[in-house]
């Protein structure tokens, strides 16, 4: 089945004491997204800069060139795109800033969304983010591995990283139409050539299994506190941080 990233703008207006601001209504429907059935709402208000928009908890995303939905930053007065795909990380454990405040997120929350689709991101769990946040006493294996940071170093055919969620590990590939995708098998980088107009998770899905008993093999194991470290490292690395993928496998 396709799958659909549903993106509305609705009308909202909040009220203040100096002012009331006025958000646009545009509905807009994007065919694409990283993650099996993620959804999430944005909205436009009115002094938005353009191309940029708001999510329901108050951060600034926008569209950039790749197609992709980044959440911003302040650099200055100005915005900047980072490289923190939308739903891939919880944006206050990744140092990002709201911009709007409370009040104003509050009459966000109260707006009614369309039946069509849940709000659902595919974030770091609670209890994920709070095993990672010691990550001055925790320093994984991997961060000592020249096979697997020398990832860093392949722009040519990598531009984004994220993290299997069934079985467990590291995988990356560049653009929405890669050529091949690396997945991490415990001692190298498993190449998997994709055929022509072949989507990553459907090479993901053919593999599975041999992936699998590569990591077996290897006796590779992945932590949930092993999450926030590679997401960091994805920012220094320049690359999209594409956070849990879900193929939608279930676990034996």
């Amino acid at each position: 089945m396709k799958k659909f990233l549903i993106i509305i703008f609705a009308s909202l207006i909040i009220a203040s004491a100096a002012e009331a601001k006025r958000y646009i209504t545009e509905p807009l429907l994007v065919p694409e997204s990283p993650y099996s059935g993620m959804t999430f709402y944005v909205y436009k208000p009115y002094n938005m800069p353009d191309d940029w928009y708001i999510t329901l908890d108050g951060y600034p995303v926008k569209k950039n060139s790749d197609g992709m939905w980044v959440y911003g930053t302040l650099e200055g007065p100005n915005l900047a795109a980072t490289n923190y795909v939308v739903g891939s990380v919880v944006p206050s454990m990744a140092g990002l800033t709201k911009w709007v405040n409370e009040a104003q997120i509050s009459e966000l929350r109260k707006l009614p969304t369309s039946d069509m689709t849940a709000v659902r991101q595919k974030n770091f769990t609670r209890s994920q983010m709070a095993q990672g946040q010691n990550q001055s006493t925790y320093i994984p294996d991997w961060t000592f591995r020249y096979d697997f940071m020398a990832i860093g170093n392949w722009k040519g055919t990598v531009d984004r990283i994220g993290v299997l969620d069934n079985p467990a590990t590291p995988v990356a590939w560049k653009g929405s139409r890669p050529k091949v995708v690396y997945v991490w098998v415990g001692n190298s980088w498993h190449q998997l050539n994709l055929k022509e107009s072949q989507k990553p998770s459907n090479a993901l899905i053919r593999e599975n299994l041999k992936i699998k008993k590569l990591l077996r093999q290897s006796d590779f194991h992945w932590y949930e506190q092993d999450m926030p470290i590679l997401a960091q490292q994805s920012k220094a690395w320049g690359y999209y941080w594409l956070g849990s993928i879900n193929l939608g496998i279930r676990s034996e």
